[in-house]
């Protein structure tokens, strides 16, 4: 029997009720259960609306008594006792009880059963850099590997020794987890039992993740700044229909959808591709107020029929970069400790270059200045020098500041907050080399890239975690991780501003 488990936690389950025995939803308990330790029911869709299918349209006349239609199936099985509450999902229920369970379920469990040794695949989110989402698979018996910058919020693998006789071989955990177990509907409670037993168990391994804060004073300022730079140009917020999304433990990717926006009974026109920009000209034709942006419904249809419907703050991702957090799934989520402790470890293993003592300290002046010093130290003045990389006529690329012998600096002056972006910009010139984008020769052989860091701070730093900036830390672990890829050694060297 395959298990997609879902927790709801105790304060849902009358809501989950409410919301299955409502009329627009059309599920029936056809079974209920009852012994002295739990109580069970189960929800199925009786009477399911007749879909039409969009492509037998086009071979019309090969039916004969005319195209036929979908009947689309689904249900639930409610599970509770004293203390805990469980859903098994069937068909695409999950996409009603996302909004009532557990997020963190699934990954809660898999810190206790999963094998850390065998994983099979991964998905995360990343919170700096271009990548925003991935999916890893790997090979049997490959160790869990996560990258400083990402939360988890899926994993497949096997399972340890010590719980296959209560969970099976193998498990996937996302917000719910799924497992294939050789036991029938009369084995259930005792099932759910050993969950319980498990549920509290002490972790095998950590996993960088973020923790939710809904309904806070910080989520509701969130809002606002969502909302805000939805009605303006932003680039932090995207739909989740526009690249994988994870419901429970189902990646599910955008086909043949088509979408449209609904608010207070007024429809929008079809569109074939959510956008940000269909969604803007949507509040506006409607003069939607902006506290009331987040609670447009989002209409996904398919074959002529609405699949299901969920408000834009459950359809959308959003990264608030200098609060590390983000919008998923309809929930506002903050960075765990895992994920703090993890990016410092790896910032903390980038190595620090000696300062010469004379540069130490220096006064605050233009960067060009500072290279200009740098000369009488040994190093080359490569700023302001274009020659070194050469794209498309009339993009003038400036590939780095200094250089000495096989090691080239990127120096910036200022704040950790405000020089951030030479990480970016170091990448750019690394990917330029790499994909031999560059239409010259590099005239030496680049074996480490250092970022020269001239600080504006009282305190000196004893290691690059002791810089307080999050989205610094982030910038600077996609930036050594880029460096490791292409096979350059990444270094800081630090000076200070008097």
């Amino acid at each position: 029997m395959r298990l997609n488990i879902f927790r709801i936690p105790n304060d849902k389950v009358a809501d989950i009720k409410e919301k299955f025995q409502s009329p627009s939803l059309g599920l029936d308990i056809i079974g209920r259960e009852k012994t002295d330790r739990s109580r069970s029911s189960f929800y199925f869709s009786t009477h399911p609306a007749q879909k039409p299918i969009s492509w037998t349209e086009t071979f019309s006349d090969y039916f004969e008594n005319g195209a036929p239609e979908n009947l689309i199936y689904f249900g639930c099985y409610l599970w509770e006792n004293e203390s805990h509450c469980f859903a098994l999902s069937y068909g695409k229920c999950h996409f009603y009880l996302r909004q009532f369970c557990d997020h963190d379920f699934g990954t809660h469990m898999a810190k206790r059963i999963a094998n850390e040794n065998d994983i099979r695949q991964k998905s995360s989110k990343k919170f700096a850099g271009k990548k925003k989402k991935e999916i890893k698979s790997y090979t049997k018996n490959s160790r869990l590997d996560t990258e400083s910058g990402e939360s988890v919020d899926y994993i497949q693998a096997s399972i340890i020794d010590d719980h296959r006789e209560a969970f099976g071989k193998s498990g996937k955990f996302g917000v719910s987890m799924l497992l294939c177990l050789d036991i029938d509907k009369d084995g259930l409670e005792e099932f759910f039992e050993s969950l319980i037993s498990t549920i509290d168990l002490t972790e095998k391994f950590s996993l960088p993740r973020t923790t939710i804060i809904n309904n806070t004073a910080k989520s509701r300022m969130f809002e606002k700044i969502l909302s805000e730079e939805i009605c303006n140009v932003g680039e932090n917020t995207d739909f989740t229909n526009n690249s994988h999304e994870l419901v429970g433990v189902d990646f599910v990717f955008s086909g043949q959808e088509v979408y449209r926006f609904k608010y207070h009974g007024v429809e929008s026109k079809i569109f074939d591709e959510l956008t940000i920009d269909n969604l803007r000209e949507f509040i506006i034709s409607e003069k939607i107020p902006t506290e009331d942006i987040l609670n447009v419904l989002v209409l996904v249809e398919k074959d002529e029929s609405i699949c299901y419907r969920r408000y834009v703050k459950e359809s959308l991702d959003y990264i608030v970069e200098d609060h590390n957090v983000i919008l998923s799934q309809g929930n506002w989520m903050e960075f765990n400790e895992d994920y703090l402790v993890q990016l410092d470890e790896y910032i903390d293993r980038i190595e620090i270059e000696p300062t010469e003592d004379e540069l130490c300290e220096v006064k605050k002046m233009e960067e060009d200045r500072f290279n200009e010093g740098a000369i009488a130290y040994g190093y080359q003045n490569a700023d302001k020098d274009f020659s070194k990389i050469k794209v498309e006529p009339g993009t003038p690329v400036e590939a780095w500041d200094l250089q000495k012998g096989d090691v080239v600096y990127a120096v910036k002056v200022g704040t950790p907050q405000k020089i951030g972006y030479v990480c970016d910009q170091s990448i750019n010139t690394l990917e330029l080399i790499n994909k031999k984008s560059n239409l010259r020769k590099l005239r030496i052989t680049l074996k480490s890239y250092c970022l020269w860091l001239i600080l504006e701070r009282k305190t000196r730093i004893e290691k690059l975690s002791d810089i307080g900036s999050i989205i610094f830390k982030q910038k600077v672990e996609s930036w050594a991780r880029k460096c490791s890829d292409f096979g350059v050694v990444p270094k800081v060297k630090i000076s200070y501003v008097k």
